[in-house]
């Protein structure tokens, strides 16, 4: 029970910080846009 639930945590992780970085990305390309 708990290796699956840390292999799944593992496994969603690099797809969290890839919608993290792509967030931070557009924001920072709106926020020069706006200048």
């Amino acid at each position: 029970m708990k290796a699956s639930a840390v292999s799944t945590i593992t496994k969603s992780l690099p797809m969290a910080l890839s919608v993290l970085v792509n967030y931070s990305l557009l924001a920072t390309l709106g926020y020069i846009n706006l200048f």
